[in-house]
């Protein structure tokens, strides 16, 4: 008896896996995504120069401020950031040399804004004055900071002066 049951289980193994049918299939296929070159500029805070008194402390002595731009790019980007000439631009003004102005009415307060805390390279518009760097990361913004000066000694009237620079990145 106890052989027969033996053989009787071998059989039902054996007709189970006779039943099982044919080898399972396998395939693939690819996957793919592209990834753009691309970038984000924040520019906060303002640049504000706070109280410039051309009769007094700034007669003989510039006024300084400084302020940063954000910019985020995809990990790997050569990008290039240009600071415009501003709404209030002096006549003979250009990229490669900017004679920024605010203005307050008819009033104009001249100032320049520099790529270095020495205040010597000049920040501009065109290649030879633009900032260039190459982002390292997609995830953490690059900053960049902005030094800013208005000249001793104008002869402006009391007013509040403003002015508007467009910042634009090229990658």
């Amino acid at each position: 008896m106890r052989n027969r049951l033996v053989l009787a289980i071998a059989g039902l193994l054996a007709s189970s896996t006779a039943l099982a049918g044919p080898s399972p299939q396998t395939g693939s296929f690819n996957v793919t995504a592209n990834v753009a070159n691309s970038c984000r500029i924040t520019a906060t805070p303002d640049l504000a120069f706070g109280a410039y008194d051309p009769a007094d402390a700034n007669f003989s002595t510039a006024l300084d401020a400084a302020s940063s731009i954000s910019v985020r790019c995809t990990k790997g980007t050569n990008a290039a950031v240009a600071l415009g000439q501003g709404g209030n631009p002096a006549s003979g003004s250009t990229c490669a040399a900017p004679l920024r102005q605010m203005a307050a009415g008819a009033e104009r307060l001249r100032y320049d804004l520099y790529q270095d805390s020495g205040r010597t390279q000049v920040w501009g518009c065109d290649a030879s004055n633009d900032r260039d760097f190459t982002s390292t990361s997609s995830v953490t913004a690059t900053t960049l900071n902005t030094y800013g000066r208005i000249p001793a000694g104008q002869d402006v009237a009391a007013g509040n002066y403003t002015d508007t620079v467009t910042v634009t990145v090229t990658f």
